[in-house]
């Protein structure tokens, strides 16, 4: 059985129905997160969330700029800010997706008859689907009619800024759940991804009509993504590193991707990444994977796990990374240009010397810098924004920490002999 796809779809939602004020937990903030340098110009920042459960799922941005997951153990959506502090709203729901609307509110499907909508200060709306047929999962569902497209279980179906939903029927009438994918493609259609009847949709976003393309046996496709290429990628949940293509004309084309991960618990989260490829969680190989769309090729990257974890969801975060939340408790962020300090280390011969610490980080012009012990070295900003004046005061061995506010920090060692 696919498990959960996430969703993140912009749209102009308005709700009637049932509403309420929902709580909400301020908690202490995340741990201090470590740094792991993986080379090749990325590094991995890793945060553990204290929350009521340890089973996150779907992750999105939200107009405050703040990463927003659902945590499902505890029927909470979770607010974690660039630096780690988090917020837990109990909603009440199992939520398996979730989108942002235009509106700023977030919206929670939970494989129900309804949608949960939720406020950044914890207020809650439920809307009831007309037809009685169940939310199923899917990724981003804002149509080029400025309407929200979602896929149910026999339908695909749009509802509209005042809150009209019109349900359009699979071309198959069989019974078989669709598991898949939303995303708008280059040519102004919306494109969906049946699991279970393993095949793309094309949806006319004024007249419904979908035309269904059919791709490999066996693939089940999943969380489709509108790349930067113009065209639509997906990964398969049961082709063992299969990723396929289609076109805008339907044509559909599949790529062995050579990446580590195969099966169920497998490619069922996938975003656009901050550099236009397609990204997506690998759950059941512990990795995420980016697929470059002009060599269809995948490189793998390894969050930094702890025994029995696995990766569950990914967004590309505001500050221009991808964070991944899991099953087991922590939100990895992967940074791309990661925060470096020359030299690592410093030795001093003798006191009442002074030394410099450069530090460089694409998309960051301010720093701090800290030193472990006093007594042995101090440290100040030097003449620029980027540099810091590390002065010996006693003989021994301390460290002096660069950090740039949003959680990532480098240590130096200083020796005073």
């Amino acid at each position: 059985m696919v498990r959960r796809i996430f969703v993140l779809f912009v749209a102009c939602v308005a709700l009637a129905s049932c509403s309420s004020e929902g709580a909400h937990t301020a908690l202490s903030p995340a741990l201090v997160p470590f740094v792991l340098q993986k080379g090749g110009g990325a590094q991995w920042v890793q945060f553990g969330p204290n929350t009521p459960g340890f089973n996150f799922g779907p992750i999105v941005t939200g107009v405050d700029h703040n990463l927003w997951f659902l945590e499902e153990n505890s029927d909470s959506l979770v607010r974690i800010s660039m630096s780690g502090a988090v917020k837990v709203f109990p909603i009440g729901v199992s939520g398996v997706a979730m989108a942002v609307g235009s509106d700023g509110k977030f919206y929670v499907l939970s494989e129900s008859t309804h949608v949960t909508q939720v406020t950044t200060k914890g207020a809650l709306k439920t809307f009831t689907i007309p037809s009685s047929d169940t939310t199923q999962l899917g990724s981003d569902g804002i149509g080029p009619d400025g309407n929200v497209w979602f896929v149910e279980g026999s339908h695909i179906a749009k509802i509209t800024p005042v809150g009209v939903i019109t349900e359009f029927a699979y071309p198959d009438s069989s019974s078989v759940n669709c598991c898949g994918g939303v995303t708008t493609g280059s040519d102004g259609n919306v494109w969906f991804a049946h699991s279970g009847l393993n095949y793309i949709g094309k949806v006319n976003p004024t007249t419904g009509h979908i035309t269904p393309f059919a791709v490999q046996a066996g693939c089940a496709p999943a969380a489709v993504v509108e790349a930067k290429d113009g065209n639509v990628w997906f990964a398969c949940l049961q082709l063992s590193g299969m990723i396929g293509r289609v076109k805008p004309n339907g044509t559909v084309n599949m790529f062995t991707g050579g990446g580590a991960f195969n099966s169920n618990e497998t490619e069922q989260f996938g975003a656009r990444g901050p550099d236009g490829e397609p990204w997506f969680a690998s759950g059941s190989s512990d990795v995420v994977f980016r697929v470059n769309t002009a060599t269809q090729t995948i490189t793998s990257f390894n969050p930094p796990l702890v025994s029995g974890e696995r990766p569950d969801a990914l967004s590309a975060g505001p500050d221009g990374n991808v964070w991944v939340d899991t099953v087991g408790g922590h939100v990895d962020v992967l940074v791309f240009n990661p925060m470096t300090v020359t030299p690592k280390s410093l030795t001093f011969t003798s006191t009442g010397l002074t030394k410099n610490v450069t530090v460089a980080e694409n998309g960051v012009s301010a720093w701090t810098a800290t030193s472990s012990n006093t007594a042995i070295a101090t440290v100040a900003q030097g003449g620029m924004a980027n540099v810091f004046k590390v002065t010996s005061v006693g003989v021994g061995t301390c460290k002096v920490t660069i950090a740039d506010g949003a959680g990532n920090s480098v240590a130096v060692k200083v020796t005073v002999q």
